[in-house]
Protein backbone atom coordinates (compact mmCIF):
# COMPACT_ATOMS: atom_id res chain seq x y z
CA UNK A 1 0.00 0.00 0.00
CA UNK A 2 2.57 2.39 0.23
CA UNK A 3 3.31 2.75 -3.32
CA UNK A 4 0.07 3.84 -4.07
CA UNK A 5 0.29 7.91 -4.55
CA UNK A 6 -1.28 10.30 -2.55
CA UNK A 7 -2.47 12.50 -5.07
CA UNK A 8 -4.99 11.54 -6.46
CA UNK A 9 -6.74 11.07 -2.55
CA UNK A 10 -7.36 14.73 -2.12
CA UNK A 11 -8.95 14.73 -5.68
CA UNK A 12 -11.14 12.73 -5.03
CA UNK A 13 -12.25 14.02 -1.68
CA UNK A 14 -13.04 17.52 -3.69
CA UNK A 15 -14.81 15.50 -6.22
CA UNK A 16 -17.04 14.09 -3.55
CA UNK A 17 -17.67 17.24 -1.36
CA UNK A 18 -19.79 18.79 -4.01
CA UNK A 19 -21.83 16.31 -3.55
CA UNK A 20 -22.59 16.51 0.16
CA UNK A 21 -24.82 19.62 -0.52
CA UNK A 22 -27.27 18.11 -3.29
CA UNK A 23 -30.06 17.86 -1.46
CA UNK A 24 -31.50 20.49 1.06
CA UNK A 25 -30.35 19.95 4.61
CA UNK A 26 -32.76 19.41 7.32
CA UNK A 27 -32.41 18.45 10.83
CA UNK A 28 -34.16 16.02 12.74
CA UNK A 29 -37.99 16.29 12.78
CA UNK A 30 -41.13 14.48 13.23
CA UNK A 31 -43.15 13.34 10.35
CA UNK A 32 -46.56 14.00 10.74
CA UNK A 33 -48.19 12.63 7.90
CA UNK A 34 -46.68 9.28 8.06
CA UNK A 35 -47.66 8.98 11.82
CA UNK A 36 -51.14 9.92 10.90
CA UNK A 37 -51.20 7.48 8.04
CA UNK A 38 -49.56 4.99 10.62
CA UNK A 39 -52.10 5.57 13.36
CA UNK A 40 -55.42 6.31 11.68
CA UNK A 41 -55.08 2.87 9.40
CA UNK A 42 -54.62 1.28 12.94
CA UNK A 43 -57.98 3.35 14.41
CA UNK A 44 -60.09 2.49 10.94
CA UNK A 45 -58.87 -1.15 11.61
CA UNK A 46 -59.81 -1.18 15.53
CA UNK A 47 -63.14 0.64 14.65
CA UNK A 48 -63.86 -1.89 11.76
CA UNK A 49 -63.11 -4.79 14.30
CA UNK A 50 -65.59 -3.27 16.82
CA UNK A 51 -68.00 -3.23 14.51
CA UNK A 52 -67.63 -6.75 13.36
CA UNK A 53 -67.76 -7.59 16.84
CA UNK A 54 -71.03 -5.67 17.49
CA UNK A 55 -72.46 -6.92 14.01
CA UNK A 56 -71.49 -10.77 15.23
CA UNK A 57 -73.30 -10.68 18.25
CA UNK A 58 -76.29 -8.93 17.12
CA UNK A 59 -77.13 -10.78 14.19
CA UNK A 60 -79.42 -13.81 14.58
CA UNK A 61 -77.64 -16.85 12.68
CA UNK A 62 -80.19 -17.97 9.65
CA UNK A 63 -79.88 -21.55 10.72
CA UNK A 64 -77.40 -24.54 9.13
CA UNK A 65 -78.12 -26.22 6.21
CA UNK A 66 -77.07 -29.01 4.41
CA UNK A 67 -74.72 -27.54 1.94
CA UNK A 68 -73.80 -31.13 -0.42
CA UNK A 69 -75.09 -34.53 -0.03
CA UNK A 70 -72.07 -36.13 -0.54
CA UNK A 71 -70.06 -34.73 2.29
CA UNK A 72 -71.79 -36.75 5.00
CA UNK A 73 -71.93 -34.64 8.02
CA UNK A 74 -70.72 -31.43 6.58
CA UNK A 75 -72.79 -28.56 6.30
CA UNK A 76 -72.83 -25.41 5.77
CA UNK A 77 -73.76 -22.17 7.12
CA UNK A 78 -74.98 -19.97 3.84
CA UNK A 79 -75.72 -16.42 3.29
CA UNK A 80 -75.29 -12.82 2.16
CA UNK A 81 -71.82 -10.98 2.48
CA UNK A 82 -71.45 -9.28 6.44
CA UNK A 83 -71.12 -6.02 6.31
CA UNK A 84 -67.97 -6.30 8.10
CA UNK A 85 -66.68 -8.23 4.84
CA UNK A 86 -68.16 -4.97 2.56
CA UNK A 87 -66.40 -2.64 4.87
CA UNK A 88 -63.26 -4.06 5.32
CA UNK A 89 -63.27 -4.59 1.41
CA UNK A 90 -63.75 -1.27 0.74
CA UNK A 91 -60.91 -0.43 3.25
CA UNK A 92 -58.39 -2.21 1.91
CA UNK A 93 -59.12 -1.53 -1.39
CA UNK A 94 -59.13 2.01 -0.65
CA UNK A 95 -55.47 1.85 0.71
CA UNK A 96 -54.16 -0.05 -2.10
CA UNK A 97 -55.70 1.85 -4.22
CA UNK A 98 -54.05 5.26 -2.94
CA UNK A 99 -50.70 3.26 -2.42
CA UNK A 100 -50.36 2.31 -5.60
CA UNK A 101 -51.79 5.67 -7.37
CA UNK A 102 -49.32 7.24 -4.72
CA UNK A 103 -46.27 5.39 -6.05
CA UNK A 104 -47.01 6.00 -9.60
CA UNK A 105 -47.87 10.11 -9.01
CA UNK A 106 -44.54 10.90 -5.98
CA UNK A 107 -42.37 7.80 -6.73
CA UNK A 108 -41.54 5.55 -3.95
CA UNK A 109 -40.72 7.37 -1.18
CA UNK A 110 -39.52 5.07 1.71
Amino acid sequence: MSGMPKKPDPYYHYLQAHHQSDHPLKTWGVDWMSLVWLWGFVVVLCLIALLWVRQYRTTRQRGIYDADTWGGYTSELAGPATSFFVLLSIVLTAFAVFLIVGHLVWGQKF
